[in-house]
């Protein structure tokens, strides 16, 4: 999965957008009350962006691997 494979109205990409655009390490539940997602789907999500490359653990919490540029283009192309 590669960013132009998400679909915006995932919860996969709320996610991501999410993380992308805060530019800081969050933990699960932070990123889960942020969005008001369930818990289960949030690290489901998670996990998946991260095997594919998007999003990364870190010590502090997950970060966005792309920028909110790659976001940007993402929902002005479409």
């Amino acid at each position: 999965m590669k960013l132009s494979d998400l679909d915006p109205k995932t919860s996969a990409f709320k996610v991501l957008l999410h993380l992308t655009f805060k530019d800081r390490a969050m933990k699960p539940l932070e990123i889960t009350k942020s969005l008001g997602e369930k818990g289960s789907t949030v690290r489901a999500r998670l996990a998946e962006l991260r095997k594919n490359g998007l999003v990364e653990n870190t010590p502090d919490g997950y970060v966005s691997c792309i920028t909110t540029y790659d976001i940007l283009m993402k929902l002005t192309q479409g």
